[in-house]
């Protein structure tokens, strides 16, 4: 079968580039081996979202005296957590599989490998195929990544597709691993209740993000009585008589922690090698590819998790991969890759975009923050947390970082004033309703010039 673009992976970036290319009038294949939507949609995001927000109405209802509410008892009940999460799974992926279909992508169940250019063999339950195609694109994701931590096979350790497909009640939890996929999992697991304790080898959380930030998080989770040790090396996992026991080593002694559970969550490994005849050049372990997401090889695009300049997330795989349908089609695209916001779902969110703190510091920017308890909006919702604008000497916001309830969403303002090039005048001339959350970003904004009402200094 002949077609003008064949792409292998149906995730965020390979379902988003097929209707794309369709909508360019380009007659398209998608081959995917598991579930339409990928890791995040089946494995990752969506799920652990759910969890998530499972987590924060339980932790709500146990606090209900503090918002004036008593007689409701509540407990987590994981079969139903796991329904609700595997609902929400299935609605999404049956939305997925029928704007493919109203769009007339072919969809393939199989393996696809690229076997020469221009050509795919597709290995269904009904045998092979060979596909050929102008364009193929790579949109293959990718997979957790497992140490060779001895213990790592034993039953009760979990990484994080397994430990969402199973979802079991646990009392100890260890988490090996304080990244964006840790901590999600240490707050959604000490929200329904259990003793939870991370334990991360480099020097603080999330060592990605500021450590401004970084620290915020780890004094949130001592307060809440979530463990956190960092600077700790993992040696063991081993079983004890009762459950198991994760033994590390912490400035030159061994310690161990008990655990009915253990989940390894350091990080993930992509998966694109095994399904190619010949080499591209890549960059740390992925593939090296223009801003549209041509790789070396003339007609070959990748996008996702498997590519360099981009971070793994989703939006960041369905930005690369609208621009190359674009390429693909010979039409231009004014998508910006350059701000991409990082969000991790605790409890409160976290969010990031542009200029991050310890560059804006190193570069002698200004820093405005405001701190949430001033906000009438998370003063009733009983929650902390701040917000930070980092703009230059002409005011121009290069970055923000937020921690507070609905920080995924607020991001998208300081993105857009990026993008648009306003001052911190500019941003600070928006009204805003109140009682709000956003209305704090207007204060950072104000706050940045030395006028901000209910803050002080910078």
């Amino acid at each position: 079968m002949t077609y003008d673009v064949v792409i292998i992976g149906g995730g965020p970036g390979g379902y988003t580039c097929a209707i794309r290319c369709v909508q360019y009038g380009l007659k398209t294949a998608l081959i995917e081996k598991d579930e339409l939507g990928g890791t995040c949609l089946n494995r990752g995001c969506i799920p652990t979202k759910t969890l998530l927000f499972s987590a924060d109405l339980l932790k709500r209802m146990k606090q209900q005296e503090t918002y004036g509410i008593t007689g409701c008892a509540a407990a987590p009940d994981f079969l139903l957590l796991k329904k609700r999460a595997e609902d929400v799974v299935s609605t999404l992926r049956g939305g997925i599989a029928k704007l493919l279909k109203q769009r007339k992508v072919t969809v393939i169940h199989g393996f696809g490998r690229v076997i020469a250019d221009g050509e795919v063999e597709v290995e269904t339950e009904a045998g092979k195929e060979v596909l050929t195609a102008k364009d193929i694109v790579l949109a293959t994701g990718g997979f957790p990544a497992m140490p060779p931590i001895p213990g790592r096979d034993l039953l009760g350790v979990y990484n994080s597709d397994t430990l969402l497909k199973e979802l079991p009640q646990l009392s100890r939890l260890v988490i090996i691993g304080g990244g964006v996929i840790g901590v999600e999992f240490a707050e959604a697991y000490h929200g329904f209740g259990a003793e939870v304790s991370v334990v991360e080898m480099m020097p603080r959380l999330l060592p990605p993000f500021d450590a401004d930030l970084a620290r915020h998080l780890a004094a949130d989770f001592k307060k809440k009585g979530i463990s956190v040790v960092t600077k700790a090396a993992v040696k063991e996992i081993s079983q004890g008589e009762d459950g198991l026991i994760v033994t590390y080593e912490l400035a030159g002694e061994k310690k161990e922690i008990a655990a009915d559970g253990v989940l390894i969550a350091t990080g993930r490994r992509t998966a694109w090698r095994d399904i190619l005849p010949f080499d591209l050049d890549e960059e740390q372990h992925v593939i090296r590819v223009d801003e549209n997401g041509l790789t070396s090889r003339p007609h070959l695009y990748a996008i996702g998790d498997i590519t360099s300049g981009m971070p793994p997330l989703a939006h960041a795989a369905e930005a690369r991969a609208k621009r190359a349908a674009a390429a693909i089609a010979g039409k231009s695209s004014d998508i910006c890759l350059a701000l991409v916001p990082q969000c991790v779902y605790t409890i409160p969110e976290i969010a990031s975009v542009g200029i991050c703190e310890d560059e804006a510091k190193a570069q002698k920017l200004t820093v405005s923050r405001v701190m949430m308890g001033a906000n009438a909006k998370s003063l009733i919702a009983g929650e902390a947390g701040y917000m930070k604008l980092f703009s230059d000497s002409e005011g121009k916001i290069l970055g923000g970082q937020l921690m507070c309830r609905d920080a995924d969403n607020l991001v998208s303002e300081i993105t857009l004033a990026i993008a648009k090039g306003l001052t911190v005048s500019d941003f600070g001339a928006i009204i805003r309703p109140h009682p709000s959350i956003e209305e704090a970003l207007g204060e950072a904004a104000e706050t940045a010039e030395g006028l901000g009402i209910h803050s002080v200094g910078r």
